[in-house]
Protein backbone atom coordinates (compact mmCIF):
# COMPACT_ATOMS: atom_id res chain seq x y z
CA UNK A 1 0.00 0.00 0.00
CA UNK A 2 1.29 3.46 -0.96
CA UNK A 3 1.28 6.25 1.63
CA UNK A 4 0.25 9.68 0.34
CA UNK A 5 0.81 12.68 2.62
CA UNK A 6 -1.68 15.52 2.14
CA UNK A 7 -0.67 18.96 3.41
CA UNK A 8 -3.13 21.77 4.20
CA UNK A 9 -2.41 24.80 6.39
CA UNK A 10 -5.98 26.14 6.74
CA UNK A 11 -7.93 26.22 9.97
CA UNK A 12 -11.29 27.24 8.47
CA UNK A 13 -13.33 25.27 5.96
CA UNK A 14 -12.95 26.67 2.45
CA UNK A 15 -13.59 25.31 -1.01
CA UNK A 16 -10.11 23.78 -1.15
CA UNK A 17 -10.71 21.87 2.08
CA UNK A 18 -14.19 20.75 0.98
CA UNK A 19 -12.73 19.40 -2.26
CA UNK A 20 -9.90 17.65 -0.40
CA UNK A 21 -12.32 16.01 2.03
CA UNK A 22 -14.40 14.67 -0.85
CA UNK A 23 -11.30 13.39 -2.66
CA UNK A 24 -10.09 11.57 0.47
CA UNK A 25 -13.56 10.09 0.97
CA UNK A 26 -13.39 8.50 -2.48
CA UNK A 27 -9.81 7.23 -2.61
CA UNK A 28 -9.30 3.50 -3.02
CA UNK A 29 -7.98 2.75 0.47
CA UNK A 30 -6.93 -0.71 -0.65
CA UNK A 31 -4.31 0.97 -2.85
CA UNK A 32 -3.47 4.24 -1.09
CA UNK A 33 -3.02 5.07 2.56
CA UNK A 34 -3.67 8.80 3.09
CA UNK A 35 -2.23 10.78 6.00
CA UNK A 36 -3.13 14.42 6.56
CA UNK A 37 -0.69 17.04 7.88
CA UNK A 38 -2.84 19.88 9.20
CA UNK A 39 -3.05 23.05 11.28
CA UNK A 40 -3.78 23.16 14.98
CA UNK A 41 -7.47 23.86 15.53
CA UNK A 42 -8.51 22.99 11.97
CA UNK A 43 -12.29 22.95 12.35
CA UNK A 44 -12.86 21.14 9.06
CA UNK A 45 -11.35 17.94 10.43
CA UNK A 46 -14.69 17.24 12.09
CA UNK A 47 -16.45 16.85 8.76
CA UNK A 48 -18.40 13.56 8.74
CA UNK A 49 -17.23 12.77 5.19
CA UNK A 50 -13.56 12.76 6.21
CA UNK A 51 -12.51 9.10 6.44
CA UNK A 52 -10.64 7.65 9.39
CA UNK A 53 -7.07 8.44 8.35
CA UNK A 54 -3.84 9.37 10.06
CA UNK A 55 -3.97 12.99 11.28
CA UNK A 56 -0.77 14.86 12.12
CA UNK A 57 -0.84 18.38 13.58
CA UNK A 58 2.21 20.17 12.19
CA UNK A 59 1.13 23.81 11.77
CA UNK A 60 0.83 25.88 14.96
CA UNK A 61 -0.67 29.39 14.69
CA UNK A 62 2.29 31.44 13.48
CA UNK A 63 2.50 34.85 11.82
CA UNK A 64 3.47 33.49 8.43
CA UNK A 65 0.44 31.16 8.40
CA UNK A 66 -2.02 33.75 9.68
CA UNK A 67 -1.51 36.30 6.94
CA UNK A 68 -3.63 36.92 3.89
CA UNK A 69 -2.47 35.33 0.66
CA UNK A 70 -1.62 38.69 -0.88
CA UNK A 71 0.59 39.53 2.12
CA UNK A 72 2.47 36.24 2.30
CA UNK A 73 4.90 36.70 -0.56
CA UNK A 74 5.99 40.20 0.21
CA UNK A 75 6.52 39.49 3.88
CA UNK A 76 8.32 36.20 3.26
CA UNK A 77 10.78 37.94 0.99
CA UNK A 78 11.09 41.11 3.03
CA UNK A 79 11.25 39.79 6.57
CA UNK A 80 13.83 37.34 7.88
CA UNK A 81 11.52 36.43 10.75
CA UNK A 82 8.92 35.03 8.36
CA UNK A 83 11.55 33.18 6.34
CA UNK A 84 12.88 31.64 9.54
CA UNK A 85 9.36 30.55 10.56
CA UNK A 86 8.73 28.99 7.15
CA UNK A 87 12.02 27.08 7.24
CA UNK A 88 11.29 25.72 10.72
CA UNK A 89 7.86 24.62 9.59
CA UNK A 90 9.27 22.94 6.48
CA UNK A 91 11.84 21.04 8.58
CA UNK A 92 9.07 19.90 10.92
CA UNK A 93 6.95 18.74 7.99
CA UNK A 94 9.96 16.92 6.50
CA UNK A 95 10.53 15.02 9.75
CA UNK A 96 6.85 14.02 9.88
CA UNK A 97 6.92 12.88 6.24
CA UNK A 98 9.84 10.59 7.00
CA UNK A 99 8.23 9.29 10.19
CA UNK A 100 4.93 8.37 8.53
CA UNK A 101 6.62 6.70 5.56
CA UNK A 102 5.19 9.02 2.93
CA UNK A 103 6.00 8.14 -0.69
CA UNK A 104 4.37 11.17 -2.32
CA UNK A 105 3.36 14.63 -1.03
CA UNK A 106 0.12 16.28 -2.18
CA UNK A 107 -0.28 19.94 -1.12
CA UNK A 108 -3.63 21.71 -1.17
CA UNK A 109 -3.18 25.49 -0.63
CA UNK A 110 -0.69 28.22 -1.57
CA UNK A 111 1.11 28.19 1.80
CA UNK A 112 1.10 24.39 1.76
CA UNK A 113 2.67 24.42 -1.73
CA UNK A 114 5.51 26.58 -0.45
CA UNK A 115 6.19 24.91 2.91
CA UNK A 116 5.16 21.38 1.95
CA UNK A 117 7.05 21.71 -1.33
CA UNK A 118 10.28 22.56 0.46
CA UNK A 119 9.71 19.71 2.90
CA UNK A 120 9.13 17.25 0.05
CA UNK A 121 12.35 18.35 -1.64
CA UNK A 122 14.29 17.96 1.62
CA UNK A 123 12.82 14.48 2.03
CA UNK A 124 13.51 13.55 -1.61
CA UNK A 125 9.83 12.82 -2.32
CA UNK A 126 7.76 13.46 -5.46
CA UNK A 127 5.40 16.40 -5.13
CA UNK A 128 1.91 17.28 -6.36
CA UNK A 129 0.56 20.80 -6.02
CA UNK A 130 -3.25 20.84 -6.22
CA UNK A 131 -3.78 24.38 -7.53
CA UNK A 132 -7.28 25.81 -7.18
CA UNK A 133 -6.59 29.53 -7.73
CA UNK A 134 -5.78 31.93 -10.53
CA UNK A 135 -3.11 34.15 -9.05
CA UNK A 136 -2.89 37.69 -10.41
CA UNK A 137 0.55 38.91 -11.47
CA UNK A 138 2.42 40.01 -8.38
CA UNK A 139 4.53 38.90 -5.44
CA UNK A 140 2.61 35.72 -4.62
CA UNK A 141 2.83 34.44 -8.18
CA UNK A 142 6.53 35.27 -8.39
CA UNK A 143 7.20 33.42 -5.15
CA UNK A 144 5.30 30.37 -6.38
CA UNK A 145 7.36 30.46 -9.58
CA UNK A 146 10.57 30.52 -7.58
CA UNK A 147 9.36 27.55 -5.55
CA UNK A 148 8.41 25.65 -8.72
CA UNK A 149 11.93 26.14 -10.12
CA UNK A 150 13.34 24.42 -7.05
CA UNK A 151 10.70 21.76 -6.40
CA UNK A 152 9.63 20.79 -9.96
CA UNK A 153 6.15 19.70 -8.86
CA UNK A 154 3.46 17.96 -10.79
CA UNK A 155 0.49 20.32 -10.81
CA UNK A 156 -3.16 19.36 -10.72
CA UNK A 157 -4.98 22.39 -12.15
CA UNK A 158 -8.73 22.37 -11.62
CA UNK A 159 -9.38 24.00 -15.02
CA UNK A 160 -7.56 24.96 -18.18
CA UNK A 161 -7.82 28.57 -17.01
CA UNK A 162 -5.87 27.66 -13.86
CA UNK A 163 -3.35 25.66 -15.91
CA UNK A 164 -2.71 28.59 -18.27
CA UNK A 165 -0.85 30.54 -15.59
CA UNK A 166 1.86 27.84 -15.54
CA UNK A 167 2.77 28.07 -19.22
CA UNK A 168 6.57 28.06 -19.51
CA UNK A 169 7.11 27.00 -15.89
CA UNK A 170 9.33 23.99 -15.02
CA UNK A 171 6.33 21.87 -14.03
CA UNK A 172 4.19 19.08 -15.40
CA UNK A 173 0.58 20.30 -15.44
CA UNK A 174 -2.45 18.00 -15.43
CA UNK A 175 -5.99 19.41 -15.76
CA UNK A 176 -8.32 17.51 -13.43
CA UNK A 177 -11.56 19.30 -12.43
CA UNK A 178 -12.95 19.40 -8.94
CA UNK A 179 -15.11 16.38 -8.29
CA UNK A 180 -18.56 16.73 -6.77
CA UNK A 181 -20.46 14.00 -4.86
CA UNK A 182 -23.38 14.10 -7.27
CA UNK A 183 -25.42 11.61 -5.25
CA UNK A 184 -25.93 14.47 -2.75
CA UNK A 185 -27.10 16.87 -5.47
CA UNK A 186 -30.02 15.34 -7.28
CA UNK A 187 -33.33 16.74 -8.56
CA UNK A 188 -36.22 16.36 -6.20
CA UNK A 189 -39.39 17.99 -4.92
CA UNK A 190 -38.84 21.28 -3.12
CA UNK A 191 -39.62 21.44 0.58
CA UNK A 192 -42.70 23.56 1.19
CA UNK A 193 -41.72 23.88 4.85
CA UNK A 194 -38.25 25.18 3.95
CA UNK A 195 -39.74 27.59 1.45
CA UNK A 196 -42.06 28.96 4.11
CA UNK A 197 -39.27 29.26 6.70
CA UNK A 198 -37.22 31.30 4.25
CA UNK A 199 -40.14 33.61 3.52
CA UNK A 200 -40.37 32.63 -0.15
CA UNK A 201 -43.78 33.21 -1.70
CA UNK A 202 -45.60 30.36 -3.42
CA UNK A 203 -45.60 30.52 -7.20
CA UNK A 204 -42.80 33.11 -7.42
CA UNK A 205 -39.63 31.99 -9.28
CA UNK A 206 -36.48 31.81 -7.18
CA UNK A 207 -33.04 32.91 -8.38
CA UNK A 208 -30.30 31.33 -6.26
CA UNK A 209 -26.69 32.38 -5.70
CA UNK A 210 -24.28 30.30 -3.59
CA UNK A 211 -20.86 31.81 -2.95
CA UNK A 212 -18.64 33.18 -0.24
CA UNK A 213 -19.30 36.85 0.34
CA UNK A 214 -16.12 38.26 -1.14
CA UNK A 215 -15.82 40.98 -3.79
CA UNK A 216 -14.59 38.91 -6.73
CA UNK A 217 -17.69 36.71 -6.52
CA UNK A 218 -19.65 39.58 -8.09
CA UNK A 219 -22.41 40.20 -5.56
CA UNK A 220 -22.52 43.93 -6.33
CA UNK A 221 -23.08 43.18 -10.00
CA UNK A 222 -25.77 40.68 -9.04
CA UNK A 223 -27.65 43.18 -6.88
CA UNK A 224 -27.50 45.82 -9.60
CA UNK A 225 -28.80 43.26 -12.11
CA UNK A 226 -31.65 42.28 -9.78
CA UNK A 227 -32.64 45.94 -9.45
CA UNK A 228 -32.78 46.24 -13.26
CA UNK A 229 -34.74 43.01 -13.47
CA UNK A 230 -37.25 44.21 -10.93
CA UNK A 231 -37.74 47.45 -12.84
CA UNK A 232 -38.69 45.38 -15.89
CA UNK A 233 -41.56 43.82 -13.97
CA UNK A 234 -41.16 40.01 -13.74
CA UNK A 235 -41.90 38.62 -10.30
CA UNK A 236 -39.00 36.82 -8.61
CA UNK A 237 -37.23 36.32 -5.33
CA UNK A 238 -33.51 35.83 -4.83
CA UNK A 239 -31.67 33.62 -2.37
CA UNK A 240 -28.12 34.72 -1.59
CA UNK A 241 -26.42 31.88 0.24
CA UNK A 242 -23.00 32.25 1.84
CA UNK A 243 -21.02 33.85 4.61
CA UNK A 244 -18.29 36.43 4.70
CA UNK A 245 -14.98 35.17 3.37
CA UNK A 246 -12.03 35.11 5.74
CA UNK A 247 -10.95 38.75 6.11
CA UNK A 248 -13.78 40.61 4.36
CA UNK A 249 -15.60 41.42 7.59
CA UNK A 250 -17.22 44.65 6.41
CA UNK A 251 -18.26 43.37 2.99
CA UNK A 252 -21.50 41.75 4.12
CA UNK A 253 -22.76 45.02 5.58
CA UNK A 254 -21.81 46.83 2.38
CA UNK A 255 -23.92 44.38 0.39
CA UNK A 256 -26.91 44.69 2.72
CA UNK A 257 -26.74 48.49 2.47
CA UNK A 258 -26.52 48.29 -1.33
CA UNK A 259 -29.55 45.99 -1.49
CA UNK A 260 -31.49 48.46 0.64
CA UNK A 261 -30.43 51.42 -1.50
CA UNK A 262 -31.55 49.53 -4.61
CA UNK A 263 -34.96 48.74 -3.08
CA UNK A 264 -34.38 44.99 -2.98
CA UNK A 265 -34.99 44.25 0.69
CA UNK A 266 -38.35 42.60 0.02
CA UNK A 267 -37.08 40.30 -2.77
CA UNK A 268 -33.60 39.26 -1.54
CA UNK A 269 -33.25 36.65 1.19
CA UNK A 270 -29.81 36.45 2.83
CA UNK A 271 -29.34 32.99 4.34
CA UNK A 272 -25.73 33.11 5.55
CA UNK A 273 -23.88 29.79 5.59
CA UNK A 274 -26.16 26.80 5.01
CA UNK A 275 -25.35 23.12 5.16
CA UNK A 276 -28.52 22.25 3.19
CA UNK A 277 -27.46 23.75 -0.15
CA UNK A 278 -28.95 20.85 -2.12
CA UNK A 279 -32.37 21.56 -0.58
CA UNK A 280 -32.07 25.26 -1.37
CA UNK A 281 -31.18 24.47 -4.98
CA UNK A 282 -34.22 22.18 -5.29
CA UNK A 283 -36.60 25.01 -4.44
CA UNK A 284 -34.88 27.35 -6.92
CA UNK A 285 -35.52 27.92 -10.63
CA UNK A 286 -32.28 29.57 -11.84
CA UNK A 287 -28.73 29.54 -10.50
CA UNK A 288 -26.55 32.62 -10.92
CA UNK A 289 -22.84 33.18 -10.23
CA UNK A 290 -21.42 36.45 -11.60
CA UNK A 291 -17.87 35.95 -10.31
CA UNK A 292 -14.87 37.25 -12.23
CA UNK A 293 -11.94 34.98 -13.09
CA UNK A 294 -13.54 32.06 -11.22
CA UNK A 295 -10.97 29.24 -11.18
CA UNK A 296 -13.66 26.55 -11.41
CA UNK A 297 -17.04 27.07 -9.75
CA UNK A 298 -18.06 23.97 -7.81
CA UNK A 299 -21.37 25.61 -6.84
CA UNK A 300 -22.19 25.76 -10.56
CA UNK A 301 -21.71 22.01 -10.89
CA UNK A 302 -23.86 21.39 -7.82
CA UNK A 303 -26.64 23.49 -9.35
CA UNK A 304 -26.33 21.70 -12.70
CA UNK A 305 -26.53 18.35 -10.92
CA UNK A 306 -29.84 19.41 -9.37
CA UNK A 307 -31.08 20.35 -12.84
CA UNK A 308 -30.92 24.15 -12.77
CA UNK A 309 -30.01 26.38 -15.72
CA UNK A 310 -26.98 28.53 -14.92
CA UNK A 311 -26.29 32.19 -15.61
CA UNK A 312 -22.60 32.99 -15.11
CA UNK A 313 -19.68 34.93 -16.57
CA UNK A 314 -17.48 33.98 -19.52
CA UNK A 315 -14.39 34.29 -17.38
CA UNK A 316 -11.86 31.94 -15.77
CA UNK A 317 -12.82 28.28 -15.78
CA UNK A 318 -16.59 28.81 -15.99
CA UNK A 319 -16.86 28.35 -19.81
CA UNK A 320 -15.30 24.92 -19.31
CA UNK A 321 -18.35 23.98 -17.21
CA UNK A 322 -21.27 25.93 -18.66
CA UNK A 323 -21.97 25.53 -22.37
CA UNK A 324 -23.49 28.80 -23.56
CA UNK A 325 -27.03 28.41 -24.93
CA UNK A 326 -26.98 24.71 -24.02
CA UNK A 327 -26.71 24.37 -20.24
CA UNK A 328 -27.04 28.05 -19.39
CA UNK A 329 -26.14 31.56 -20.46
CA UNK A 330 -22.77 33.30 -20.19
CA UNK A 331 -22.39 37.07 -19.91
CA UNK A 332 -19.47 39.46 -19.61
CA UNK A 333 -18.18 39.91 -16.05
CA UNK A 334 -19.12 43.11 -14.27
CA UNK A 335 -22.03 43.88 -16.62
CA UNK A 336 -25.32 44.09 -14.69
CA UNK A 337 -27.30 44.90 -17.83
CA UNK A 338 -26.24 41.67 -19.58
CA UNK A 339 -26.78 39.71 -16.37
CA UNK A 340 -30.30 41.09 -15.95
CA UNK A 341 -31.06 40.30 -19.58
CA UNK A 342 -30.00 36.66 -19.22
CA UNK A 343 -32.06 36.23 -16.05
CA UNK A 344 -35.04 37.89 -17.69
CA UNK A 345 -34.81 35.56 -20.69
CA UNK A 346 -34.91 32.43 -18.51
CA UNK A 347 -37.71 33.77 -16.31
CA UNK A 348 -39.75 34.49 -19.45
CA UNK A 349 -39.21 31.01 -20.92
CA UNK A 350 -39.49 28.28 -18.25
CA UNK A 351 -39.43 25.59 -20.94
CA UNK A 352 -36.03 26.74 -22.23
CA UNK A 353 -34.78 26.98 -18.66
CA UNK A 354 -35.93 23.43 -17.93
CA UNK A 355 -34.20 22.02 -21.04
CA UNK A 356 -30.96 23.82 -20.15
CA UNK A 357 -31.19 22.34 -16.67
CA UNK A 358 -31.65 18.83 -18.02
CA UNK A 359 -28.65 19.15 -20.32
CA UNK A 360 -26.61 20.61 -17.48
CA UNK A 361 -27.39 17.63 -15.26
CA UNK A 362 -26.21 15.25 -17.98
CA UNK A 363 -22.98 17.24 -18.38
CA UNK A 364 -22.32 17.22 -14.63
CA UNK A 365 -22.76 13.45 -14.50
CA UNK A 366 -20.44 12.91 -17.47
CA UNK A 367 -17.56 15.13 -16.36
CA UNK A 368 -17.62 16.11 -12.70
CA UNK A 369 -18.62 13.12 -10.56
CA UNK A 370 -16.20 12.74 -7.65
CA UNK A 371 -15.66 9.03 -8.35
CA UNK A 372 -14.45 9.80 -11.86
CA UNK A 373 -12.20 12.59 -10.61
CA UNK A 374 -10.75 10.50 -7.77
CA UNK A 375 -9.87 7.86 -10.35
CA UNK A 376 -8.00 10.46 -12.41
CA UNK A 377 -6.02 11.62 -9.36
CA UNK A 378 -5.16 8.04 -8.41
CA UNK A 379 -3.97 7.33 -11.94
CA UNK A 380 -1.69 10.37 -11.69
CA UNK A 381 -0.22 8.99 -8.46
CA UNK A 382 0.36 5.65 -10.16
CA UNK A 383 2.04 7.30 -13.14
CA UNK A 384 4.34 9.42 -10.96
CA UNK A 385 5.32 6.50 -8.73
CA UNK A 386 5.37 4.01 -11.63
CA UNK A 387 2.90 1.76 -9.84
CA UNK A 388 1.22 -1.16 -11.56
CA UNK A 389 -2.37 -0.44 -10.47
Amino acid sequence: MTTIAYVDTARDLGGAERSLIELLAHLDLALFQPVLLHARGAVWLGDPLLPAIGLHEVFPPLGVLERRRDEVAGRLVARLQDISQALRLALGVKRRLVRCGAELVHTNTLKAHLIGGLAARLAGLPLVWHVRDILPPGAARRLLHQAARRCHPHIIAISRAVAAQFAGWPVQCHVIPNGIPLDRFTPGPPSRQLRARLGLRDGVPVICNVARLTPWKGHRTLLEALARLRAEGPAFQALIVGEVAFWDDSYEQELHHLAGDLGLDDVVVWTGFRADVAQLLRLSDIFVLPSENEPFGRAIVEAMAVGLPVVACRSGGVPEIVVHEQTGLLVDPGDPEQLAGALSRLLADPQEARLMGERGRQRAQQLFDIRRVAGQVQQLYADILKLDH
